[in-house]
C-alpha cells in the first residue's frame, strides 16, 4: 500500500509545467515563423531600397540627359532666331526703300490701306513678284550717309523676281576680311555719276554682311550642338553633363548614397551597369563626319537664292539692274571704289557653298532629331545582402530601371515624315513651308531651279503654323517699312513734299545708319558677340538694333516646334561656361560661346541677355509697330513660352491649362537680370519648357510597333533598344 502523503505520489498529481513543456516543445517552430519574419521583411526591404535606389539612379542619369537636350534645342532655337533676323533684314530693310508698290505710302506717311491685308490677292503681277522674291536695294533715304534726295530704289519692284535664281556655285573661305568701306560710303556723296557707280557695289556688300554673319553665327552655334550632342554620346555607359563631369559617376553615386547598409556593403561591381541610349550604335557619333553632329541630330542644310540691285551707269542714266547674288555675279562697277572692290573680293569668297556639303559654313537652319533614337538611360545593379536567419545563405537581389527626357521639343523636321531607317526626314510635306529647298547631296542641286522649289528660294519662314505667306505679308511689309522711316527722327518731323526736300538737314549718325553695321560680317563674333546693330560711335545700342530684336522674337510657330529657354544665360550659359566649355572642362570647342541675340560681352547692361529680355523691347517707345491688333502672330510676353508638359499634379497627368504658357511665381533675386537661383523657364509656380523625365518599361523600348515617324511615317522599332535581358 502506497502513501498518498509521499513525495512520487504527490508529483504525479502535480500537473503544474505543463504549458512551459509545451512551449519548451513549439519554441523551435515559433523562432522558426520569427526567423522568417525577419528574413522575408529584410528581403522585401532590401529589395525595395536596391530598385528605388536604381530608379533615382537612372533618373538622375535621365535629368542630366535632359538638360543636355534642353541647351541644345535652345541653341537650335538660336539658329532659327538668326534665320528669322536674315530673312528680316533681306525683305525688310531691302524693300522698303520702293515708293510704287510698297504698302507703306513715304509721301503720305500713311499705309495705302487701311485695313491692310496680310496676304496681297489683287491683279498686279509686279507686286505678286515683288512680294515673293524682292531685290535687295539698302541705297535710299533716310538710310545715312545717302546722298540727299537720291534713291536707287525708288522703283525696284519692276526689278524683283525669282528668275536669277540659279544653281549654287562652290566657293571656299579662308580669308580674313580687311579693310575699311567708311570713305566710299561717303564718296556717295560725291556727283551723280560716281554714286551711281558705287550703289550697286554697295547694295552687294551690304547683302553679303548679313548673309555671311548668318552663316558664321549659324556655324559657331551648330558646332557647338555638335560638341554637346557628341558629350552626350560619349560611350553606350556615359556622357559629360553641362557641368563638365562624367554622369555615370554622378549615376553611381546617386545609387550607392542611397542603398541600405546591407546592400551598400554587399553591391556586386560587375553587375552595377548604366546604358546611355544615344551613346548606342546607330545613334552615337561614330558614323558622324568630324565637326558633325551625333547621329542622332541630323543638320537640316538649306540653299536659298538672293538677288540685290545693281546699277548701270551711262552718261546721266542711272538704271538699276536686277542680279542673283553670287560670287560670280559681282557688280559692274565694283572697281571704282577701291575700298569698296577690296571688300567685296573678300567676301565673295564667303558666298555660296563650300564644296563639302557638311561644312558647317554651310546655311543651316539647325538640326532635326532622330526619332528612332530615343533617348533614355538605363541602370541594373545586384546586390547579396547578409540577411539573419537565412536558410540559403546570401541571396542575390538584381533591380532593372529605365527613365527617359519627354515633353521637349527639339524643333520642327524639315519633312513631316521619317521613315524607320532613314537618315532625315523626307516624307510628307514642309514643316515650315516657306522655307528654302534642303540639300542632302549633290544629286539634289539637280531640282534647285524646279519650278516648285524657285518660289521657296528666297529667305522668309512661317509664323505660325500652317502660314504659307510669312514675311511676304503685305501687312508686315507695311507696319515694318513705316517703323524703318521712322526710325528717322527727321523723317518723323519734318513736312514732306518731295523727296529731296525730305532728305535736307539728316543728322548721319542718327539710326538707320549703313555704320551700325560696321562689325559685320567677321568682327561681331570677336568685338561683343553681336549680329544686331549697333552705334559704334557711341558704342550704344542703336534704335535699329531695338527694330531688329522685334523682328526674331518667338511667334506661333516658334512655341509650337521648338522648346525655348526664357533665361538661357542664367540657366544654361554660365553652367556650360564654367564647366562643360571651361578652360579645364572637355570639351573641345574653339569658337566663341555666344548667348541669346542681343546679348552684346562689355556692354553691361547687355551681358545677361536671354529671350525674356528680347520682349522688354516692345515696350520701347517709338517703335511703332502694332503688334497686339496686327501681327498678332508674335508673342508680347515671354510666358507664353512655357508651353511643355504642365500635369495636374504626381497622380494627374492631364494638361493644368491655369499653368500652361503662364507664370504665377517667378524667381526671386538682387535684381531682375540676376534671380537667385535661377530657375528652369524662369519660373517657380506655372508653366515649364524643355524636357521633364518619366519611368518608361523596357517592353516599350523593345517594342517593334513603335509609332514614331509622324502621320503616316510607318512603324517600326528603335534603332537603340536597351539590351537583352541577360545582358543588362
Amino acid at each position: 500500500m502506497f502513501n498518498k502523503r509521499s513525495t512520487f505520489i504527490q508529483n504525479l498529481n502535480n500537473r503544474k509545467g505543463q504549458v512551459a513543456l509545451f512551449v519548451a516543445l513549439i519554441f523551435q517552430i515559433l523562432f522558426l515563423f520569427f526567423a522568417m519574419i525577419i528574413n522575408v521583411g529584410l528581403l522585401v526591404h532590401h529589395k525595395v531600397n536596391l530598385q528605388n535606389s536604381v530608379d533615382l539612379a537612372a533618373y538622375y542619369g535621365a535629368m542630366r540627359q535632359a538638360e543636355n537636350m534642353n541647351a541644345i534645342a535652345h541653341v537650335n532655337y538660336q539658329i532659327r532666331q538668326s534665320w528669322k533676323l536674315l530673312a528680316w533684314r533681306y525683305r525688310m530693310l531691302g524693300s522698303a526703300g520702293e515708293w510704287t508698290r510698297h504698302p507703306y505710302d513715304k509721301m503720305t506717311r500713311r499705309l495705302r490701306s487701311e485695313p491692310i491685308p496680310d496676304a496681297y490677292s489683287g491683279s498686279d503681277a509686279v507686286l505678286n513678284d515683288y512680294l515673293e522674291a524682292p531685290s535687295f536695294c539698302i541705297t535710299y533715304v533716310p538710310f545715312s550717309p545717302m546722298p540727299k534726295g537720291e534713291n536707287t530704289c525708288r522703283d525696284m519692284a519692276t526689278r524683283s523676281g525669282i528668275k536669277l535664281f540659279q544653281a549654287p556655285k562652290f566657293m571656299a573661305a579662308h580669308q580674313a576680311f580687311s579693310g575699311s568701306i567708311r570713305a566710299a560710303t561717303l564718296a556717295m556723296q560725291t556727283d551723280a555719276m560716281n554714286r551711281c557707280k558705287i550703289f550697286g557695289s554697295f547694295n552687294y556688300l551690304m547683302l553679303g554682311k548679313f548673309v555671311v554673319a548668318f552663316n558664321i553665327d549659324q556655324a559657331e552655334r551648330m558646332e557647338l550642338i555638335a560638341s554637346l550632342s557628341r558629350a552626350t554620346s560619349l560611350a553606350k555607359d556615359n556622357f559629360y553633363d553641362l557641368d563638365g563631369q562624367e554622369a555615370k559617376v554622378g549615376i553611381e553615386n546617386t545609387f550607392v548614397n542611397n542603398l541600405t547598409s546591407a546592400n551598400r556593403s554587399s553591391v556586386i561591381k560587375d553587375k552595377f551597369k548604366v546604358f546611355n541610349s544615344l551613346g548606342a550604335d546607330g545613334c552615337n557619333s561614330t558614323m558622324a563626319g568630324p565637326g558633325q553632329p551625333a547621329t542622332w541630330l541630323k543638320p537640316i542644310r538649306i540653299y536659298p537664292g538672293f538677288n540685290y540691285i545693281d546699277t548701270t551707269c551711262n552718261n546721266t542714266l542711272v538704271q538699276p539692274v536686277q542680279k542673283e547674288f553670287t560670287a560670280q555675279n559681282l557688280p559692274e562697277h565694283r572697281e571704282f571704289s577701291p575700298d569698296l572692290n577690296s571688300a567685296i573680293n573678300v567676301l565673295k569668297d564667303y558666298v555660296g557653298w563650300r564644296e563639302n556639303l557638311n561644312d558647317n559654313y554651310n546655311f543651316s537652319i539647325g538640326v532635326e532629331k532622330n526619332p528612332w533614337c530615343m533617348a533614355y538611360v538605363g541602370v541594373s545593379a545586384e546586390t547579396a545582402p547578409k540577411i539573419p536567419f537565412s536558410p540559403f545563405g546570401q541571396i542575390r537581389l538584381k533591380a532593372r530601371a529605365f527613365y527617359k527626357p519627354f515633353g521637349g521639343r527639339m524643333g520642327p523636321w524639315y519633312m513631316s515624315k521619317w521613315a524607320p531607317g532613314a537618315e532625315f526626314s523626307s516624307g510628307g510635306e514642309k514643316v515650315d513651308p516657306l522655307l528654302p529647298p534642303r540639300m542632302t547631296d549633290l544629286a539634289s542641286l539637280g531640282t534647285m531651279n524646279d519650278p516648285s522649289n524657285q518660289r521657296y528660294r528666297a529667305a522668309n519662314f512661317s509664323r505660325f503654323v500652317g502660314d504659307k505667306v510669312g514675311l511676304q505679308s503685305y501687312r508686315a511689309l507695311g507696319y515694318y517699312g513705316r517703323a524703318i522711316y521712322e526710325l528717322s527722327p527727321q523723317w518723323q518731323s519734318s513736312q514732306i513734299k518731295s523727296e529731296r526736300e525730305l532728305a535736307d538737314g539728316y543728322n548721319y549718325d542718327s539710326s538707320p545708319n549703313f555704320a551700325h553695321w560696321d562689325h559685320l560680317p567677321f568682327e561681331f563674333t570677336k568685338s561683343g558677340g553681336d549680329i544686331l546693330a549697333w552705334d559704334s560711335k557711341e558704342n550704344a545700342p542703336s534704335r535699329m538694333r531695338d527694330l531688329e530684336l522685334t523682328a526674331v522674337l518667338p511667334d506661333a510657330f516658334d512655341i509650337a516646334y521648338y522648346s525655348i529657354e526664357p533665361d538661357f544665360y542664367h540657366n544654361y550659359y554660365l553652367k556650360m561656361k564654367n564647366g562643360y566649355l571651361s578652360p579645364s572642362g572637355p570639351a573641345k570647342f574653339g569658337k566663341e560661346f555666344r548667348p541669346d541675340i542681343g546679348y552684346h560681352k562689355g556692354y553691361e547692361p547687355l551681358e545677361k541677355f536671354s529671350i525674356r529680355n528680347q520682349f522688354e523691347v516692345l515696350k520701347q517707345t517709338g517703335l511703332n509697330i502694332p503688334y497686339k491688333d496686327q501681327l498678332t502672330y508674335m508673342l508680347t510676353d515671354w510666358k507664353s513660352a512655357l508651353t511643355s508638359w504642365a500635369p495636374k499634379n504626381l497622380t494627374d497627368y492631364s494638361l493644368d491649362t491655369n499653368r500652361f504658357g503662364k507664370c504665377q511665381v517667378e524667381p526671386k533675386g538682387s535684381d531682375a537680370n540676376s534671380p537667385t537661383p535661377p530657375t528652369s523657364g524662369n519660373c517657380v509656380v506655372g508653366g515649364s519648357t524643355g524636357y521633364s523625365v518619366k519611368m518608361v518599361s523596357s517592353q516599350y523600348l523593345r517594342s517593334s510597333e513603335l509609332f514614331l515617324g509622324g502621320d503616316g511615317g510607318g512603324s517600326g522599332p528603335l534603332r537603340n533598344p536597351p539590351p537583352a535581358d541577360d545582358e543588362f
